[in-house]
């Protein structure tokens, strides 16, 4: 039977407690603030926001350090797993995918990368599916099959939070950012099918907002049935806009199981702190 490793980054927004129990590798995204460089696992939001709001940080993200995809991946082959499946966020969002395939190739290791287009509880099903499915006994080949079908369903929605933000990652201009500061205009995006950030929608009011995502969810809920009739409402660090949409929700569609989370840090270095999504996968 082929030994399979698993592997995925920080972007998937794992708990330590599931990635241990599923037996998954998590490679650390890197956040540089103020010129210091931070494994996304090992800093909070909380710390995050300090940094960059209390005491006006420039944040940004960086990719996995490339030498410790090759560590991984050698460590592997000594332990005696014939391969490894990465589970990887979009190469939209971040250059993780391509920088794992070159570092399974420096380590003459043979990976199946996947590039999940998405992120978070996204790229966490992922995963699950394809353990279960290595569980099932189902081959390599099946499995990657399988998880390349599955990550065209995935659905994401999210309110910027901090245009500024935006603005400073080169996102919008200054001009988008006057317009929407003078016209309370909170945009909404999403990811088309191959991962990469687009506009959804500009709304007028976080409520107009709100019922945008909402409307979304009900009218795709229709056409191809939620996931496990689950989905996960996340926020940074704005609880009250997250109570707000998780009630939406709740009352437009009773029968949905509405998980909250939270954002990873990378998401808010560049979104800022007062967003809130919601993501689930078409049945």
């Amino acid at each position: 039977m082929t030994k399979i490793a698993w592997i995925t980054d920080s972007m998937a927004n794992f708990s330590q407690e599931e990635a241990a129990r599923l037996g998954v590798d998590i490679v650390p995204i890197q956040l540089i603030v103020d010129g210091n460089g931070y494994s996304e696992t090992n800093l909070s939001l909380e710390d995050l926001h300090r940094y960059m709001i209390d005491q006006k940080k420039e944040a940004k993200t960086s990719q996995p350090i490339f030498g410790d995809f090759i560590g991984r991946y050698e460590r592997l082959k000594e332990e005696g797993y014939d391969c490894a499946i990465a589970v990887h966020c979009s190469n939209g969002l971040s250059s993780t995918a391509k920088n794992s395939k070159a570092a399974a190739e420096a380590a003459d290791f043979k990976v199946y990368t996947i590039d999940s287009h998405a992120a978070l509880e996204a790229q966490q099903e992922l995963v699950r599916i394809g353990k279960a499915a290595e569980q099932e006994g189902k081959s390599v080949e099946e499995i990657v099959a399988l998880l390349e079908a599955w990550r065209d369903k995935k659905n994401f929605f999210m309110i910027i939070g901090n245009m500024e933000t935006m603005r400073r990652g080169g996102r919008v201009s200054s001009g988008e950012l006057f317009l929407a500061n003078i016209l309370n205009i909170k945009p909404i995006i999403t990811l088309d099918e191959t991962g990469k950030v687009i506009p959804f929608k500009k709304a007028r009011s976080l409520k107009k907002a709100y019922a945008e995502m909402v409307g979304e969810l009900e009218r795709r809920h229709v056409e191809n049935g939620v996931k496990d009739n689950r989905v996960f409402v996340q926020t940074a660090l704005a609880p009250k806009m997250q109570d707000d949409l998780v009630a939406l929700i709740e009352s437009k569609l009773p029968g949905l199981e509405v998980v909250r989370t939270r954002f990873c840090p990378s998401i808010a270095v560049h979104a800022g702190f007062e967003t809130v999504g919601v993501l689930w996968l078409d049945a």
